[in-house]
């Protein structure tokens, strides 16, 4: 009789009855009643929120211009203000001044052997969007022997010879830099930085070379 009752009710007379059905109820069970019966309806806000925050991070993204896309292994902790000067220096270096141009600075990649350091290495590399790996000498030698950097020779071109002695067969050693060593980013020597033979951003990185080259210790 009570189904056929409620099912004879107006929409107003059902919204009241289940208004008076909530006041006789504890917080608690209010909040276990309205997410048994109408969770589909409160999780729409939130879903529209979602969606809405993904459109215009989606289209916040198509406006950005990357001008390099750099990866730092073994980033030493706590050296915030270094990152930020280093994509400071950068913006200043190969920019123009546009406010969506941007560094994409990764500094959470690992030398690790353990598989989710292995994993997201593989990952970040395998994108192809990354233009500088910058690591130490032993996780260089293993991506170098892949044929995963490039040759900075052919990047620098003829003023490779202006800093030919700034290199260790071939590779380029920025903890011989004062500018680098500014940063506080890394913690160990040799750092190298590959040029990953994906990137066909070449100026960005002969610019790279020699800004950090000029200043080599």
């Amino acid at each position: 009789m009570k189904q056929k009752y409620e099912s004879d009710m107006t929409p107003k007379e059902k919204r009241q009855a289940e208004l008076e059905k909530l006041r006789g109820m504890s917080l608690g069970e209010k909040a276990g009643y309205l997410w048994t019966y109408y969770k589909i309806w409160l999780l729409v806000p939130v879903i529209l929120i979602f969606v809405i925050w993904q459109g215009m991070q989606i289209y916040h993204n198509m406006q950005e211009v990357e001008l390099l896309s750099v990866g730092v292994v073994d980033t030493n902790l706590n050296t915030e203000e270094g990152q930020e000067t280093f994509e400071s220096d950068l913006l200043k270096l190969l920019g123009t001044g546009g406010e969506n141009e941007v560094i994409a600075l990764d500094t959470g990649l690992s030398s690790g052997d353990d598989s989710a350091s292995a994993m997201k290495r593989a990952t970040v590399l395998g994108a192809g969007t990354l233009d500088l790996m910058i690591c130490g000498e032993e996780l260089y030698d293993s991506y170098d022997a892949q044929g995963a950097f490039a040759d900075w020779e052919e990047i620098l071109g003829e003023d490779y010879g202006k800093y030919e002695s700034y290199f260790v067969d071939g590779r380029l050693d920025l903890s011989r830099s004062a500018k680098w060593d500014s940063y506080g980013l890394v913690i160990y020597e040799p750092v190298y930085a590959g040029a990953l033979v994906s990137s066909e951003n070449t100026e960005a990185l002969r610019q790279f070379a020699e800004y950090y080259l000029s200043d080599v210790q």
